[in-house]
C-alpha cells in the first residue's frame, strides 16, 4: 500500500512541477516584453511556494517507492 501512496504522490508532484513550470514560462515577469524595471523574483511571483510542495511530494513519493517492502503474497 506504501508504493501506491508513493505513486501517487509522484504522479501529483510531477503534474504540479509540470504546472509550475507553465506557469512560470508563460507569466507577465518572463515574457520579454515587460518593463525589466517592474521585475518580480521568485517569492513575489507567488511559485516559491508551490514550487516547495511539488519538491516535498516529488521526495516523499520517491521514499515511498524505493523504501517501501510489500509482503509477497504467492
Amino acid at each position: 500500500m506504501s508504493k501506491v501512496i508513493g505513486g501517487i504522490f509522484m504522479v501529483v508532484g510531477t503534474f504540479l512541477a509540470i504546472w509550475i513550470a507553465f506557469l512560470w514560462g508563460n507569466s507577465s515577469n518572463f515574457l520579454s516584453y515587460n518593463d525589466p524595471a517592474k521585475y518580480q523574483t521568485y517569492l513575489q511571483t507567488g511559485l516559491a511556494v508551490p514550487t516547495l510542495i511539488a519538491v516535498f511530494l516529488l521526495s516523499v513519493g520517491s521514499i515511498f517507492m524505493f523504501v517501501a517492502k510489500e509482503p509477497n503474497l504467492k
